[in-house]
């Protein structure tokens, strides 16, 4: 019995020290593995490169506002404007070709305006990068629908949103609207 408890005894210890010398020691040095098996033909855990394993990021999959150029416009709501600086983009591009526009926003889920391009305009959308995580204060448009955005609440990323550009003040008073409410927006000169 005192034999297979020594033997016991002596396997456990082994087991330990062959656990201690795969980690890495104080200095983050990698301690090499025992002699045995460096000469093995065989590939161990050690010999064998891990693969790679980070998150797959999407590629382009984000519109990303440029820098602003100075295209500035003014949405006016009775009688006080406010100013939006457009982004450089095809779709902020064709929304400022557009322009002067009159145009009904609505609420949408408690998070943002929205209204409808009037009837036979429409902004090009397919060559676009789709998809944004909008801010309160962000102008976008939402391609599956055709219709603008304005968020005066923070929301999620979403696919199918072209950020357009950025309310510089006064998006409390865009939120305060209770009702549907009409906006002209006009180039800034």
């Amino acid at each position: 019995m005192k034999k297979l408890l020594s033997l016991m005894a002596a396997m456990l210890l082994v087991v330990s020290l062959a656990a201690c010398q795969s980690e890495s020691d104080t200095d983050g040095e990698s301690v090499s593995p025992p002699a045995s098996s460096q000469t093995s033909n065989e590939e161990t855990p050690e010999s064998v490169p891990e693969p790679s394993v980070e998150p797959e990021i999407p590629q382009d999959t984000e519109s990303e506002p440029v820098e602003p150029d100075q295209r500035q416009v003014l949405m006016t709501i009775d009688g006080q404007s406010y100013e939006i600086t457009l982004y450089e983009n095809p779709v902020a591009d064709a929304l400022y070709d557009l322009l002067p526009l009159e145009v009904t926003f609505e609420d949408y889920n408690s998070v943002e305006k929205i209204a409808y391009l009037p009837e036979g305009q429409q902004l090009p959308s397919a060559d676009e990068l789709e998809g944004y995580d909008p801010s309160p204060g962000d102008l976008c448009l939402y391609a599956p629908w055709g219709n603008l955005s304005l968020f005066y609440q923070d929301f999620n990323y979403s696919n199918g949103l072209i950020s357009l550009g950025r309310l510089e003040a006064g998006i409390e008073d865009i939120a305060a609207q209770a009702e549907n409410f009409t906006v002209t927006l006009e180039k800034s000169e």
